[in-house]
This record gives C-alpha cells, structure tokens and sequence, in this order.
C-alpha cells in the first residue's frame, strides 16, 4: 500500500506543472495583445552643415496602459529619440510621442496618434503583493523577435541606496527571467496578467549573454508616470567628474556632458547643443564637443546623491509658462539658456 500510495504522490507531483502550463498559456493569450514593440530612431551628433553624423534606430518593448493610447516603455529606449513607432500584434506602426519620462529609475510614458482596434489593455497589479519566489512572466522582443514569452521568479527586491525620483524611493525586482537587447520596457507580469513592473536592465559580465534582469516595481511607475507627471527633458548625458572635468577645465568639479538632444523636449526649446565627435576615453564611448551642463533652474549638478533628488524635483515643479533657466559650459565659459515651458 505504501508503494502505491507513492506512485499516486507521484503522479500527481508530475501533473501540476501541466496545469500550471495550460494556465499561463491562457494568461499569455489574455495579455499578448497588450505588449508592443517599439522602434526608437535618432539623429546622433551633426556636422558643420548641420547635417547628422549617425543615425540611431533602436528597439525595444512596451505595455498599453489605458484605452486613449498610453504606454509604458523604459526611459532609455525612447530618451533620445526624434522618432517613435509602435506596433501591436497586427503589425501595422503607429507613431508616438514622449509626454513623461523619469531616466534615473529608466521609466517613460508614451501617448499614441491613435489605438488601433482589438489590442488590449493591461490592468496595473499591486507589485507590494509580489514575494521572493513567486513566478511573473513578460512578453518582449529580445534582437526584435516581438511578442517573445520569457517565465521565471522573483530572486530578491532591491532599493538602490539613495536613489530617487523626485521623492519616491526606486525599488527594482531581480529576476531570472531571460531577457535581452528588445526586452527593454517590457512589461514583467504576475500569474493573474497584471503588470507588476517594467523590464529596465540586465546585469552581464565577461562577455556573458545575460545574467540576472531587472525591473523597476510596478507601483514605483505608476507613481512616476500617472500620480505626479515629469516633463521631458529630453537629454542623454554622460557625468563627468575627477580628472576628465579638470580636463574639460569646467569651473566646478561635476557636470552634465551632453550626448544628444530630442527633437521637441525641453531642452530642444532651450537650445541645448549635443556632441559631434564620436571619441572613446578608457572604456567608455561617448560624443564630444557638446554643451556641458552645470546647473539646472538653480540647482548644480553634482555627483553626489542628493543631486539625483534635487534635479529631478525641479523638473517636477515645472509647469506650462513657467521659466526654465540652464548653464552650460560652452566654447570655455558659463552660458545661460533661458525658456518657458510648454504643454507636450
């Protein structure tokens, strides 16, 4: 009797992952429609004649959040962007535009033109719920292979120390999920298809393929992009400090190097230069001959921690009309680019 009583546990040991099989296979269908690919492209740098030195066209992943055409994506995806496509399951491009972007927890809200008919829109889940353990799956486009099913479990939740957005405190999930190039902005989704969190990065090592992903928490973007909107300041840029901001003879010991500038932000308006001479220091590649930042509406760029919060405060006070006032350093002396703030 024992001996049989053992092969029943067995079996029905054995049978449980079907069941769990069929049941994501469901949930997979329910939320697929909902997941997009999003294709991002660039100018980089310009020419004497103004001409672009390099074109930039990226790929990545999002989730429509609402039925007027907003979607979830990482910030890092769409930041530089002058041109914006996404498409759904059916295939044909809609284009998009920025209206919130928050880069230092890597999370942006686009608007469509338009939602096309028979997509799906995906419900928000309380991401606090989330253990160490539980299984979440997302849908993306790693190398542009769109709408890819990658499954795995929650390994630890993280609080990168003194790290903000504004006020809110960035707290990120490490994962096994499988993810690479393209599943960026993806959404990481629980076993009932609501979204629990963004894919944002993966930590490789040595040349490794993938090692463990990252996504910013569910309610941390929610509270970003929905509760208390950011503008779009519109800058990729690189912190200088230590021996290459002596070298850049700047006149205080950390600031903001500018890589490039989207077409439409805010610091388009402000007339913001970007690089133009693709240049590699030690391991790092970057694009000289851009403005430097050095202060923001008043408050100096620093590496310390503190300035992460402070400049994006300002940012967050800012509102159509008000004046928005930058300096850079330019040609070897401090510029003051002034402008006002309109409604994206």
């Amino acid at each position: 009797m024992t001996r049989v009583a053992g092969a029943v546990m067995a079996l029905g040991i054995l049978a449980a992952p079907d069941a769990g099989a069929q049941s994501l296979r469901e949930v997979f269908r329910q939320v697929n429609a909902a997941v997009v690919l999003i294709e991002a492209r660039g100018a980089k740098g310009s020419s004497a004649a103004g001409e672009p030195l390099a074109v930039e066209e990226g790929v990545g992943s999002g989730v429509l959040i609402s039925a007027d055409g907003k979607v979830l994506t990482a910030a890092h995806v769409v930041q530089g962007a002058d041109e914006i496509s996404v498409r759904f399951t059916t295939g044909e491009p809609v284009s998009a535009r920025v209206v919130a972007s928050a880069p230092f927890a890597d999370i942006a809200l686009l608007q469509l033109a338009q939602v096309p008919p028979g997509v799906t829109v995906a419900a928000f889940g309380d991401s606090d719920a989330l253990e160490i353990g539980d299984q979440i799956f997302t849908i993306g486009a790693p190398y542009g292979a769109n709408h890819s099913l990658a499954v795995g479990w929650v390994s630890a939740r993280r609080k990168p120390v003194s790290v903000y957005e504004d006020t809110t405190a960035l707290e990120v999930f490490q994962t096994d999920l499988a993810v690479f190039e393209g599943n960026s902005g993806g959404p990481l989704f629980n076993l009932r298809g609501e979204v629990v969190g963004i894919v944002t990065h993966v930590l490789a090592k040595d040349g490794t393929a993938t090692g463990p992903s990252f996504s910013v928490t569910g309610n941390v973007a929610r509270k970003l992009m929905l509760e208390q909107r950011r503008g779009w300041f519109g800058v990729e840029s690189l912190m200088i400090e230590g021996e290459v901001a002596r070298a850049f003879h700047l006149p205080q010991p950390a600031a903001l190097l500018v890589q490039s500038v989207a077409d439409g932000s805010l610091a388009d308006r402000l007339g913001l230069r970007e690089g133009a001479l693709p240049a590699r220091i030690g391991e790092l590649d970057l694009v000289l001959g851009g403005d430097v930042l050095l202060d923001v509406n008043g408050v100096p760029v620093s590496s310390t921690p503190e300035f992460v919060s402070a400049f994006t405060a300002t940012l967050d006070r800012v509102r159509p009309g008000d004046t928005v006032t930058v300096q850079v350093w330019r040609g070897g002396k401090v510029v003051t680019l002034t402008t006002t703030a309109v409604e994206r």
